[in-house]
């Protein structure tokens, strides 16, 4: 039986340290400096429902964004993108080595993001190596990765910041194989908001939620579109998530950039059991 461990998902654009005052991806949703709205539709199984509810709630601390959480209808496994908008699935990928993924599409000419999408492994996290304290760092962790936050450190054997942007052996804290974790990293802290605030501080002159989505060929985010112009989720292996930008402590590929044409980009942070990934 192995032991769970979270690898380090690694930095989306820039190589930050744990000392550094930035812990940003680049990346965001674009906003007016005002409190920007945000919706995220969940389309989860009951499991889930803590775990994700209490992320979206704790994420709701923060002054710069509201958060507001809707049920929808959606194919879980493919998970396909609500422009504007976040999507979170759960599901049972497959034994592919990752426990969750996190995809931000956004546009290169200004670093604003169109969409983003988080999918949970439902192949390892509903096994009893993964006690409800993984679901929880999980959620929050990659709802983070989704508002444009990158991880404030990514050593996951060292003592916990107190933090869901910490990568962890132990996202509990306490004890575990004779090694004090420290506190709790089930949840977000002080410098994640202090980082949000600085994110979405100024003004973009318009929000993502209102904007047109003209490169999608429609005319207004967060309304159904023709099925031919719907963006499609991101593929559950490494091959469908464009080239490596990180490696982690071990040597494996955690970051991706995929190129999707017309000024789009996809990044995609995975999280991967014990012992998986590609080098």
């Amino acid at each position: 039986m192995f032991r769970p461990i979270a690898l380090a998902v690694g930095t989306a654009l820039l190589a930050l340290t744990p000392a550094s005052a930035n812990h940003s991806t680049g990346i965001h949703w674009a906003g007016d400096g005002q409190n920007l709205t945000l919706k995220v539709n969940i389309a989860i199984t009951s499991e889930w429902n803590a775990s994700v509810t209490t992320a979206i709630s704790d994420w709701n601390q923060s002054d710069e964004l509201t958060l507001i959480s809707q049920p929808v209808s959606a194919d879980r496994r493919k998970c396909n993108p609500i422009l504007g908008q976040i999507l979170i699935c759960n599901f049972n990928y497959g034994q592919r080595g990752w426990l969750g993924i996190s995809t931000v599409v956004y546009y290169t000419a200004d670093n604003h993001i169109a969409f983003a999408t988080t999918k949970l492994n439902d192949s390892y996290l509903r096994l009893p190596a993964y006690p409800p304290s993984w679901r929880a760092i999980s959620a929050c962790h990659e709802i983070g990765h989704n508002l444009g936050l990158d991880h404030q450190d990514d050593t996951a054997n060292n003592v916990n910041l107190g933090t869901c942007m910490d990568i962890t052996n132990a996202p509990a804290g306490g004890v575990l194989n004779g090694f004090d974790y420290g506190p709790s990293n089930e949840h977000p802290n002080a410098h994640d908001y202090e980082e949000l605030s600085i994110i979405y501080n100024h003004d973009d002159g318009f929000t993502t939620a209102t904007a047109a989505a003209t490169n999608f060929g429609i005319r207004e985010v967060g309304k159904a579109t023709p099925q031919a112009l719907q963006p499609e989720g991101i593929g559950d292996s490494p091959a469908e998530w464009g080239r490596a930008i990180h490696r982690d402590k071990q040597g494996h590929a955690d970051v991706f950039l995929k190129d999707l044409g017309g000024g789009k980009r996809a990044l995609t942070h995975v999280l991967w059991a014990a012992g998986e990934g590609p080098h």
